[in-house]
C-alpha cells in the first residue's frame, strides 16, 4: 500500500512538473528539464524519498516558472511585432502629416473671401501704378490670404504681382520665392518665369536665369526675337560660371589629394588630366 501511495505521489508530481514546463515554453522561457519517475518496486523508504524529491522538484519548478509568465521589457524589445508597430506608427505619422495639410487648407478656405480678395487685388494694382510699393505689397499679401485654394490661378497672379513689387524694391530672394509659389500653382505662368529669370540674374545665378528664360521662350516663341541677346549673354555667363565653379572644385580636390598622396611621397602633379576634344570628357594619366 505504501509503495502504491508513493507511486501515485510520484506520478502526480511528474504531471505537475510537465504542466509547468508547458507553461514555461508558452512564455518563451527555457524549458524546464523533467526528472524520471521513481521505481515503485523499491521499499517504502525509497518510495518516500522519491516522493519527497518529486514534490521538491515540483515546488521548485512552480516557484521558478511562475515569474516567467509575464514577458520582460527585453522580450518585448525582441518581439517582431514592435517593428511592425513602428512601421504602422510611421505610416500613421505620414497620414497625420497629410491630414494636417488638408486641415490647414480647409481652415484657410474657411476664412477665404474671394470677393474681398478681388477688391484687394485691384487696390494693389492702383497702389503699384502710383508707386506705393509697400501698400501694393500689403494689399496683394492680404488678397493671397483670402483667396481660396480652389482658385490656384488667381493665387498665382497675386504671387506674381507681389513679386513685381519686390522686384522694384530690389528684394531678389523674395522675388524668387514668390515666383516659385506662382509657378507651383500654375506651371505655365509666363510672367513668373520671366520675373524669376531677372531675379536669378541679379543674384548671379546665371544658369538658373538662363533655364527660366529658355522656359519662357518655350512657352511663348515670340519672345525669342526680343530676348535673343539676353539669352545668348546668359548662356555665355552660365558656361563661364560653370567653368569657374569647376576650377574651384578641382582646386579643392587637388588640395585634398595632395594631403593624402603626400604620405606616399606623391602629389596630384603626378597625375595629368587630358580633355578629349571630341567628347569633352577627361582622362587621367600617371607621370613620374
Amino acid at each position: 500500500a505504501a509503495a502504491a501511495a508513493a507511486a501515485a505521489a510520484a506520478a502526480a508530481a511528474a504531471s505537475a512538473e510537465t504542466v509547468m514546463e508547458d507553461e514555461a515554453v508558452d512564455c518563451g522561457a527555457p524549458a524546464v528539464s523533467s526528472s524520471s519517475a521513481p521505481n515503485a518496486v523499491g521499499g517504502s523508504e525509497a518510495a518516500s524519498a522519491a516522493a519527497a524529491a518529486a514534490a521538491a522538484t515540483a515546488s521548485a519548478s512552480s516557484s521558478s516558472a511562475a515569474p516567467r509568465v509575464p514577458m520582460s521589457s527585453e522580450d518585448d524589445e525582441r518581439c517582431p511585432v514592435d517593428s511592425k508597430e513602428d512601421e504602422e506608427s510611421c505610416s500613421d505619422a505620414s497620414e497625420m502629416s497629410e491630414s494636417d495639410s488638408v486641415r490647414r487648407r480647409r481652415e484657410e478656405d474657411m476664412v477665404a473671401n474671394p470677393e474681398r480678395a478681388g477688391e484687394l487685388r485691384l487696390e494693389g494694382n492702383e497702389h503699384f501704378k502710383a508707386g506705393k510699393l509697400h501698400d501694393a505689397r500689403e494689399a496683394y499679401s492680404e488678397a493671397i490670404y483670402l483667396t481660396p485654394s480652389t482658385q490656384p490661378k488667381e493665387k498665382a497672379i497675386l504671387h506674381a504681382n507681389r513679386a513685381a513689387c519686390l522686384q522694384k524694391l530690389g528684394r531678389w530672394e523674395e522675388v524668387v520665392e514668390d515666383c516659385k509659389a506662382a509657378i507651383d500653382l500654375d506651371s505655365e505662368y509666363l510672367k513668373a518665369y520671366c520675373r524669376r529669370s531677372i531675379a536669378y540674374e541679379e543674384l548671379k545665378r546665371y544658369h538658373d536665369a538662363f533655364e527660366d528664360l529658355k522656359k519662357a521662350v518655350e512657352l511663348d516663341p515670340s519672345l525669342k526675337a526680343k530676348e535673343h541677346r539676353r539669352l545668348s549673354m546668359l548662356e555665355r555667363k552660365s558656361q563661364e560660371q560653370f567653368e569657374k565653379d569647376k576650377e574651384e572644385m578641382i582646386g579643392k580636390l587637388k588640395e585634398l589629394g595632395n594631403t593624402v598622396l603626400g604620405k606616399f611621397g606623391m602629389s596630384c602633379d603626378n597625375f595629368k588630366f587630358e580633355q578629349d576634344p571630341n567628347t569633352g570628357g577627361y582622362s587621367v594619366k600617371f607621370q613620374q
